[in-house]
């Protein structure tokens, strides 16, 4: 599936995990479109890849991460992800 706000723009997909049983995480991977001109210069034309982790603890909260594979800098393409989704999630009544 395709991201939002111009990010993300090769989609994303879980790799592994699930939400529901006795130790709730999952992982997912994150790409962009690879035809920028980032990707073209610093990464061979390939997408950038982030990876996501959610946990739920003990405690019911949600715990995540969210970090670049390749880079020094993602120009702020993680927060902007996680900042999308706290907001998703406040919208169905989420408190964070």
């Amino acid at each position: 599936q395709e991201g939002q706000n111009g990010i993300d723009g090769g989609g994303y997909k879980i790799v592994s995990g699930s939400l529901t049983g006795s130790e709730p995480s999952i992982a997912v991977e994150y790409s962009s479109s690879g035809t920028g001109k980032m990707s073209k210069y610093f990464n061979g034309g390939k997408p950038f890849v982030d990876d996501l982790n959610v946990k739920v603890n003990e405690n019911g909260e949600v715990e995540w991460s969210s970090s670049s594979r390749v880079g020094d800098s993602d120009f702020g393409v993680n927060a902007k992800r996680v900042a999308f989704i706290e907001n998703g999630l406040r919208e169905k009544g989420w408190k964070f």
